[in-house]
Order: structure tokens, then C-alpha cells, then sequence
């Protein structure tokens, strides 16, 4: 696979990560009272009884950088069990 095109797409599977562990309960949902809070490992969502929702970007890119590491490192672990059992 080209450099660029895997680039590509460890950042888009690093959005849709964040976006999916963001709603997952017990991981990404956290609750106080009225207040909703989503996004795992950081927070970058909230919502608040009606129709307000804040949005932290700080946190969304955090996890989104976060996310491309874990599949930059998962990727380079892959790789090399995979070459070394085809030797």
C-alpha cells in the first residue's frame, strides 16, 4: 500500500474511532445529572438538558491524533509478526 493512501486512511479510521468510542456506554458516555459528557480517552462533546450542545475541539483533535498512533503502532506490530512468520 502507497505512503499517502495509508496515511489516508489511518486518518479517516482515526475520526470514525473517535466518533464510534465516543458513544459506547461505560467507556465513552459519561453522566452528571442533567449533563452528558461523550468521548474516550478525552471529552469533546457535551450536552445539556435541551437543545445545547458544546463542542471542545482541543478534544476531538486529541483523540483523533491519539487514535492514528494507536493504529500507526498496531500497524507496525502487524507488520512484523506477519514477516516474521512468512520467513
Amino acid at each position: 500500500m502507497k505512503k499517502k493512501s495509508k496515511l489516508k486512511l489511518f486518518w479517516t479510521l482515526s475520526i470514525i474511532a473517535t466518533i464510534i468510542f465516543a458513544f459506547i456506554p461505560n467507556l465513552g458516555v459519561r453522566m452528571e445529572g442533567p449533563y452528558h459528557y461523550f468521548g474516550f480517552p478525552a471529552q469533546w462533546l457535551g450536552y445539556y438538558r435541551g437543545p445545547r450542545l458544546t463542542f471542545n475541539i482541543l478534544g476531538a483533535l486529541f483523540n483523533i491524533v491519539f487514535f492514528y498512533f494507536v493504529f500507526f503502532v498496531l500497524n507496525k506490530i502487524l507488520k512484523r509478526i506477519l514477516s516474521s512468520t512468512i520467513r
